[in-house]
């Protein structure tokens, strides 16, 4: 967040390409804000980080995934009377 707001170019940032660079002008011209998220909200580590069974489900239960049915077989067709 910091280097996205501060426009002196650091050395140690030489590295990041054309996307950090288009990001900074989006927020400089206020056509992006940039915001703090807690840990916790941070749905990324559904990818990144091991996680707690607890932790995994509210984090997928965010993203509106959730266990397919527990069978499937016939599930398309219109039940029989």
């Amino acid at each position: 967040m910091a280097i996205t707001t501060n426009p002196i170019f650091h050395a140690r940032t030489k590295h990041i390409e054309i996307d950090f660079h288009f990001i900074h002008d989006c927020v400089k011209n206020q056509e992006l804000q940039i915001a703090h998220m807690h840990t916790q909200d941070q749905l990324d580590d559904l990818f990144t980080k091991s996680l707690s069974i607890p932790y995994f489900v509210t984090l997928r239960n965010k993203l509106t995934i959730s266990e397919p049915p527990v069978s499937l077989r016939g599930g398309d067709k219109p039940a029989k009377k």
